[in-house]
């Protein structure tokens, strides 16, 4: 082609010519995903999203008022029958920013606490008692039996019984455990290193940032993931063309991914009380570039979607509601609804379906039983299902999650910081509107004027100083004044009395007084700083129970989704990690109190530093006290090496015990004959000195720790 633009390597234009195999195989694809579309599953899954979807939305009408109402008081938006009162009246319709205040202090709580530099807002930790499985169960039982053998067969029958039996395997038992708990911990690390990377690839801190936002304005935040999207990924490959140069080449992979839900795109069904209780609606606006990612991941049909992305330009594939230009208005986009071919709407069914209509509608499955419900996952365009999988969870868990200020448990939305903060915001707003109007009318003289004694000529409206009224003398003899000046009273003072009241209401109501977010006017006990920190420690409880409900309902369980996913579907997830993990979410618990965990420690540092106290915990005790301290500090770890903390450890252990390996308790030498076996593995006899039998063959009297090890048995 003539003036064609090269486009890269290939030498693709701008136009590109189709020719008759590629029309085909396009015809042939419209025509597999039509065949799909009108099958009886396909149809039966469509009907019924569609009329849960409609229910949904008739159930919302009232929550998404609400959801208007928290939006327009942080936008600083007057409610429409509020703003045509004001207008009736007259006057100033001013609205005083204070939920707006309120609800970025929040933010700014919420995210120092959860989001810390150098710190995750959660750790993983072994279960405090691990499970030895069967296999080390027996061979502990082979262990002992072995040895009761040995001590038999050098000491006679009698100086075995059951309860030394009985004690020696509590005492294997513990060291196993002992064992097992340490690389446990070592795993766990390697484990959130893991995961970790995960959700930065996955941007799960930038969706939680959004949350956060939604947190501090509406009755619930919500978030999703981790969703399986097809990715391009940008790698770096040896040229084929020139040796020892690298290519950058892209790929397409399966990424977990995490993101923020609104509110407003969230729809419950009518019975539900929790997310993952009877079934839940997402409203989702995807851009055909995002729905192209979803080619190839399982579960969607690859050939509806480009048949979708062919017919969303008309704009039919979107679903009007009545709350959209408003939210769009309110969000800065006045004309988002007249772009109607730049998004595709889908409707996201989470939900329970009955097996008995999943069988009449064709889908096949030996363990589809009639009476049972099972979870689905249902993407529907219009009347097009572009995705129907069976919720793979093993407890049926749906991924997303949600938080609220404060919680209603019997709701899945609580009660919003702006919804809180109503009344006060209301009163806060009138008491203004009165100032300016007060302010307004009090500034100048009221002026009172006889016209028919001021001359015609005089424009009455126009007052300046020093100005002269031309008027006429009174013909009825009254005595009485042409023009009248009064002064109206200014009541300023008692309406900002008012406002101070309720403004400080504000802040004893929601938690967050004006000295939290850095006010100066702090008066009582606030004016020391003891005092001051008394008051911010007693305020900050309901922060505290605000971030315990994030950790509780959207951190914990997102972190181990994720792991769950993991195990699940990353084999070498699974083949290196175990099952028996505990998530700990620590912003409510640890993060929140990290300054003064810090304080105290360098305070324990300073009384401990005498002769006595170091007998006690010794070097290696107080390098570890600096250890955690150092990490408080945004410092290195390997100021202090884990190798010199071993090594203090080991030196403190040798001081501790001077006896060489084969000793008895004073340091004199192990007697062999050692007829029981003792509690930490060896024997007391007739004679009173530890020794352990050795193996046949071995030297009488030498220890065989290693035997207690997990992988030696």
């Amino acid at each position: 082609m003539a003036g064609a633009i090269d486009m890269g390597p290939k030498g693709e234009g701008l136009v590109r010519f189709v020719g008759n195999e590629e029309i085909e195989a396009t015809d042939s694809a419209k025509r597999a995903a039509e065949k799909e579309q009108n099958s009886v599953l396909s149809l039966g899954l469509s009907a019924h999203v569609r009329k849960k979807w409609d229910r949904a939305k008739i159930n919302k009408w009232t929550v998404e008022e609400k959801l208007l109402v928290s939006k327009r008081q942080r936008k600083g938006k007057y409610n429409p029958e509020d703003l045509a009162q004001i207008e009736k009246f007259g006057g100033s319709n001013i609205f005083m920013m204070i939920t707006n205040v309120k609800c970025r202090a929040i933010e700014s709580w919420v995210k120092d606490v959860m989001l810390p530099s150098g710190e995750k807002p959660w750790t993983i930790e072994p279960t405090p008692v691990p499970d030895l499985g069967e296999d080390i169960e027996v061979a502990i039982a082979s262990r002992v039996e072995m040895e009761a053998k040995m001590m038999m067969m050098q000491a006679g029958p009698e100086a075995v019984n059951l309860d030394m039996i009985e004690e020696r395997i509590d005492e294997i038992r513990d060291d196993i455990k002992r064992d097992l708990m340490q690389k446990a911990v070592k795993q766990t690390i390697q484990m959130e290193d893991s995961l970790e990377d995960d959700l930065v690839e996955g941007h799960f801190y930038e969706a939680f940032a959004d949350f956060i936002k939604d947190f501090a304005t509406f009755q619930t935040a919500f978030m999703k993931g981790p969703v399986i999207r097809m990715r391009d990924v940008l790698k770096w490959e040896q040229s084929p063309i020139e040796p020892g140069k690298k290519d950058p080449v892209v790929k397409k992979v399966l990424k977990r991914e995490w993101e923020r839900v609104s509110p407003f795109d969230l729809y419950p069904g009518p019975s539900s009380r929790t997310l993952n209780d009877g079934y839940l609606c997402e409203r989702m606006r995807v851009r055909p570039s995002e729905l192209m990612a979803f080619r190839g991941v399982p579960g969607f049909d690859s050939n509806s979607i480009d048949m979708i992305l062919s017919q969303h330009r008309t704009g039919y594939l979107r679903n009007w509601l009545w709350t959209d230009q408003e939210r769009a208005n309110l969000d800065d986009r006045p004309n988002e609804l007249e772009d109607t071919g730049d998004t595709v709407e889908v409707v996201c069914f989470n939900g329970p379906v009955q097996g008995k209509l999943l069988k009449e509608w064709g889908m096949k499955g030996p363990n589809i039983q009639e009476a049972f419900d099972y979870e689905v996952i249902v993407w529907l365009v219009d009347q097009y299902v572009i995705m129907a999988r069976l919720n793979l969870h093993p407890l049926g868990n749906r991924h997303y999650y949600g938080a609220s200020f404060e919680v209603n448990p019997d709701s899945i939305w609580g009660l919003s910081p702006p919804e809180i903060l109503e009344d006060c915001q209301r009163i806060c707003n009138a008491a203004s509107r009165a100032v300016v109007n007060n302010m307004a009318i009090a500034s100048g003289p009221q002026v009172e004027v006889h016209e028919d004694r001021v001359d015609p000529k005089e424009d009455i409206e126009d007052i300046y100083p020093w100005k002269v009224w031309k008027t006429k003398s009174d013909e009825l003899g009254q005595g009485k004044q042409a023009v009248y000046f009064y002064q109206p009273t200014s009541m300023t003072a008692e309406l900002m009395a008012v406002y101070d009241q309720f403004f400080k209401q504000a802040g004893e109501q929601l938690g967050v007084p004006a000295y939290e977010h850095g006010s100066p006017q702090v008066g009582g006990a606030g004016k020391t700083a003891h005092g001051l920190s008394m008051l911010m420690s007693a305020s900050s409880k309901i922060m505290k129970d605000a971030i315990g409900n994030i950790d509780k309902t959207l951190m914990k369980p997102i972190i181990y989704e994720l792991w769950l996913n993991k195990m699940q579907f990353d084999d070498e997830f699974n083949k290196n990690n175990k099952g028996d993990i505990d998530i700990v979410a620590r912003a409510s618990e640890y993060l929140v109190i990290a300054e003064q965990l810090s304080i105290r420690r360098a305070e324990f540092l300073a009384m401990t530093m005498n002769p006595y106290d170091m007998q006690i915990i010794g070097m290696a005790g107080r390098a570890k006290i600096l250890k955690e301290v150092i990490k408080t500090l945004k410092m290195p770890d390997d100021i202090i090496p884990d190798e010199m903390i071993d090594a203090m450890d080991m030196a403190q252990g040798q001081v501790a015990s001077p006896g060489a390996p084969g000793m008895g308790p004073g340091g004199a030498p192990a007697q062999p004959g050692g007829t029981e076996i003792g509690p930490s593995g060896s024997g007391t006899g007739p004679t009173d000195t530890a020794a352990n039998p050795g193996e046949p063959g071995g030297p009488e009297g030498g220890a065989l720790p290693q035997l207690n090890r997990p992988e030696n048995i």
